[in-house]
């Protein structure tokens, strides 16, 4: 049983049978198989819906975020900013009156998503050739991205990703059958020199990027056997990164990567080399490394029938030794929400973490009181990508 089926067991019991015949039929472009706690954020969000209300949606419109802050300590990434109470929902614009993402300076970007397939519930049918990936600047302004490729031939999501800073993006160009990075603050923009077929893309497949936009993790198909690739998109360097393994982040020189099951976290140096350290028991939904350079946070599973209490609890772990330091059960959340993934940390001693419920909410959490304050809302989409989340 692969990770998300274990964390999704508890509400999927409890949900009307049907439903979940219709959701999985409905969602045929390779959802069911990603197993990854940030791939949660897709599939927890349509089957809370399906528990929340007996029907199945297949998709949910995008909606205007509130503006990210301005950076915060040198040692901190930058988070979402306070937030109002949240937007309402907004029916996705026509592709014709959204413009291309343009050449040159553009800006930081607060987030990515895919637009949603075209489903016919009457013929059981999904059409997701018009797919696209748009953009969302820290000042509101939505683009396209055609030049990045959403869908596959195989009708397998072609990820994106965005560095922590909002900055950078990556992408897979078909055209350049490779990674593009393009810096959005001075506007240029670097190919990788490693050329990758298309078909190499598969289902779940992961791209993460590093916060200078220097180095790219590649991971063909999330779960599988097959290697990924972190890539010096400047060089052409790689180094092989095994497949048992996913990547979590990419800082400082230090690519953070985790084995499941046997929990095992290898911060392997972007030239190689390096040793994995175990844990004792069984952690999703690891956090990028603390500013401290020691701290990883998770959340650790012991029953699959609890797993949204489970990840209403910290767990931080010691990255050097595998030894647990301490939980932290986070306070004030509603308790509608599910946590589903941590994000950045805003300083040495608050974390960012993501709950779903009706839009995806932010939320920073104190990781020595446990206690939680709303920061932001986001579009509670089928492929929410955010600022140093790892995407798929």
């Amino acid at each position: 049983m692969t990770r998300l089926r274990r964390a999704l067991s508890g509400i999927a019991e409890e949900a009307p049978a049907a439903n979940l015949a219709d959701l999985i039929d409905l969602t045929l472009a390779g959802h069911r198989r990603k197993r990854r706690a940030t791939a949660m954020l897709s599939a927890i969000a349509t089957i809370a819906t399906v528990v929340a209300t007996g029907a199945v949606t297949a998709a949910v419109s995008p909606s205007r975020p509130h503006q990210a802050a301005a950076p915060g300590p040198a040692e901190a990434a930058p988070g979402p900013t306070e937030a109002a109470p949240g937007p309402t929902e907004a029916t996705p614009e026509p592709a014709e009156a959204v413009p291309d993402l343009p050449e040159g300076v553009v800006g930081p970007l607060d987030h990515a998503y895919e637009t949603p397939c075209k489903v016919d519930k009457k013929r059981r049918n999904v059409d997701c050739g018009a797919v696209e990936w748009r953009v969302v600047t820290r000042a509101g302004r939505t683009y396209r991205l055609p030049q990045a490729l959403a869908m596959t031939a195989q009708d397998r999501r072609a990820p994106i990703a965005i560095s922590r800073d909002g900055r950078m993006l990556a992408y897979y160009s078909r055209q350049a059958q490779a990674h593009v990075v393009r810096d959005l603050v001075s506007g240029s923009q670097v190919t990788s020199p490693v050329t990758l077929k298309e078909a190499r893309i598969g289902a779940g497949s992961m791209l993460v990027l590093s916060d200078d936009g220097r180095h790219v993790v590649f991971d063909p198909r999330e779960g599988s056997k097959e290697p990924g690739l972190l890539i010096d998109v400047r060089t052409g360097k790689t180094v092989r990164v095994p497949g048992k393994y996913e990547a979590i982040s990419v800082r400082n020189g230090v690519a953070e990567l985790v084995r499941y099951l046997k929990t095992d976290l290898w911060l392997m140096p972007v030239t190689g080399g390096g040793k994995p350290v175990r844990f004792n028991g069984a952690f999703m939904g690891f956090s990028e490394l603390a500013p401290d350079g020691r701290t990883v946070v998770a959340f650790e599973r012991r029953d699959p029938k609890k797993w949204v209490q489970e990840m209403r609890t910290l767990t931080l772990l010691d990255a050097g030794t595998g030894r647990k330091l301490r939980t932290v059960p986070i306070r004030g959340l509603p308790e509608s929400e599910p946590v589903v993934v941590t994000g950045l940390w805003r300083s040495g001693s608050e974390l960012t973490v993501l709950t779903l419920g009706k839009r995806a909410r932010a939320y920073g959490v104190d990781i020595r009181t446990g206690k939680a304050h709303h920061l932001a809302d986001y579009p509670n989409t089928m492929s929410l990508v955010l600022p140093g989340i790892a995407s798929n």
